[in-house]
C-alpha cells in the first residue's frame, strides 16, 4: 500500500499488517493517535534513494487515552509508534549537524555569525548552546534568511542569552578544546511530532514480543532504522517512556543515525533490555531529565 495523503484524518489506530510505503514524489502528512506495524513494514524513501519531499507523521492524544500491550512484560502505551515488524525511514542527507559562533551574539539581537558555505535555508530550526557555567541558557530559533558568503543569520525572533563566539578556533590556546558557542541543525525534512498537549508527547517504541493466538505462539522482532529523521514533542513527561524506546528488542539490528531529536517532556532515547542498537552522529537537544540512557 501507498501511502499518499497531505494530510490524512486523524485515525484511532494504522495497524500495519503488509507494506506500507510513503509516496516518493509528493508531500505526505499521516496524523493517528496508535501505528502499531505487527507483521508488517513501514517505509518512508530508502537508503538508495531518501525521501527528498516533506514528510511528517504526527501522534494525537492525552495522557489517559487507551494503550497499546503487546504482552504481559511490555506496555507500550499509547500515543506513539510501536514496532514488532520493521520501520525503515532515510531522509534527505543535510551537509552539516553542528557548527560554531563566529562572532558573540548579544541578548536580544536576532543576528549572529556561522561559517559560511553550510546549506542553512530559512524555515531551519537552530539551537544555541551555553557558553557560561549554567546549562540553561539555550535559544531555540527559526531563521529568516543566511548569506553563504559571509555566514550572517537572520532570526525570525530575537536571543534570549548571550552567547561567545569569534573566527577561529581557540583549541591551540586551551588544550585542543574549541570553547566557542555550539550552533544546532534541528531540521530533517521527514518529522515525527505529537500534539503538545499535557506534556504529554509521542514515542517510537520497538520490542521483540510472542504473539499467541488460537493456541499458536509466533515470535514477532522488531527492526528500527532511521537517517536523517527529525523527532520533536516526543517522550511523556515524569515516565521512562522517552522518544525513542528499545525495549527487548535484541534479535535484530538497529540504528538511529544522522537525526536530530529535540525539545521533548522526558528522556530522549532509552535502550533496555536490547541488542544490535546503534546510535551514531544524532542531535539531542532539550530533553528532561536525560538525553540518552541505557
Amino acid at each position: 500500500m501507498v501511502f499518499n495523503l497531505n494530510p490524512s484524518p486523524v485515525y484511532k489506530l494504522v495497524r500495519v499488517n503488509g507494506n506500507l510505503t510513503f509516496e516518493n514524489t509528493t508531500d505526505t502528512h499521516l496524523r493517528a493517535k496508535h501505528i502499531f506495524i505487527r507483521a508488517g513494514q513501514m517505509h518512508i524513501g530508502s537508503k538508495e534513494y531518501p525521501m527528498l519531499n516533506k514528510v511528517r507523521v504526527t501522534l494525537y492524544g492525552e495522557k489517559q487515552m487507551e494503550t497499546i500491550v503487546y504482552d504481559n512484560a511490555i506496555e507500550a502505551g499509547n500515543k506513539l509508534i510501536a514496532n514488532v515488524g520493521m520501520l525503515r525511514i532515510f531522509g534527505k542527507p543535510r551537509g552539516w549537524k553542528m557548527t560554531r559562533l563566529h562572532a558573540p551574539v548579544l541578548k536580544g539581537s536576532n543576528e549572529f555569525y556561522v561559517e559560511p558555505g553550510l546549506d542553512i535555508v530559512a524555515g531551519d530550526r537552530l539551537g544555541l548552546l551555553p557558553t557560561s557555567y549554567s546549562p540553561y541558557p539555550v535559544d531555540d530559533v527559526f531563521v529568516g534568511s543566511y548569506d553563504i558568503t559571509s555566514g550572517k543569520v537572520v532570526a525570525t525572533s530575537t536571543m534570549n542569552y548571550y552567547h561567545w563566539g569569534q573566527a577561529t578556533s581557540t583549541a591551540p590556546d586551551y588544550n585542543g578544546v574549541d570553547i566557542r558557542g555550539e550552533v544546532l541543525l534541528l531540521t530533517r525534512n521527514v518529522v515525527i511530532d505529537a500534539e503538545d498537549i499535557e506534556s504529554w508527547g509521542g514515542q517510537i517504541v520497538t520490542s521483540d514480543t510472542v504473539e499467541v493466538y488460537d493456541g499458536v505462539m509466533t515470535f514477532r522482532s522488531g527492526t528500527t532504522i532511521m537517517d536523517n529523521v527529525e523527532i520533536f514533542n516526543c517522550s511523556q513527561i515524569d515516565t521512562e517512556k522517552s522518544a525513542i524506546r528499545f525495549e527487548s528488542a535484541a534479535s535484530n539490528f538497529s540504528s538511529i543515525t544522522n537525526s536530530a531529536l529535540h525539545n521533548g517532556y522526558a528522556w530522549g532515547i532509552n535502550v533496555a533490555m536490547s541488542a544490535n542498537v546503534v546510535i551514531d552522529n544524532n542531535v539531542v537537544f532539550q530533553f528532561r531529565p536525560l538525553g540518552i540512557a541505557t
